[in-house]
């Protein structure tokens, strides 16, 4: 499994209704795009209710036929869909906000390489640029 936000990172971070998830598919190769929209107090920095609020919004904008799941499809439009192949842990194919939570809180830590308990923009594109590869 890999690593990192979406968030922020990719997967990570992004949207919030369907004009926001196509501009965030233009996005989503773009770590400094998806940090400036994830830091909306504008400190230079994420923390984790920003994050989560950022990701909460990017599971709801990516599940386009709302059923509260994310299915195949509808995961390929984020960044690093792969990231749920090993986490459908009740094995239905499917993602739920759950699984998808469990995911990218657990790639948090992983950029957080001074450990504050906030990610700097650094911190994001090192991540998503080791990601990347």
């Amino acid at each position: 499994m890999r690593s990192l936000p979406t968030l922020i990172l990719a997967a990570g971070f992004f949207l919030a209704g369907s004009a926001a998830l196509a501009a965030d598919a233009d996005r989503k190769n773009d770590p400094r795009a998806a940090f400036a929209e994830t830091d909306t107090n504008h400190d230079g920095f994420v923390d984790h209710e920003e994050y989560h609020v950022r990701i909460v919004e990017v599971f709801y904008a990516a599940d386009a036929n709302k059923d509260g799941f994310l299915d195949p499809t509808e995961l390929k439009q984020l960044a690093f869909p792969d990231d749920f192949r090993e986490d459908d842990k009740d094995k239905n194919g499917r993602v739920s906000l759950r699984e998808f939570l469990r995911v990218r809180f657990a790639d948090f830590p992983k950029a957080d390489k001074d450990d504050d308990g906030m990610l700097s923009i650094d911190e994001v594109v090192t991540t998503w640029e080791g990601k990347s590869k």
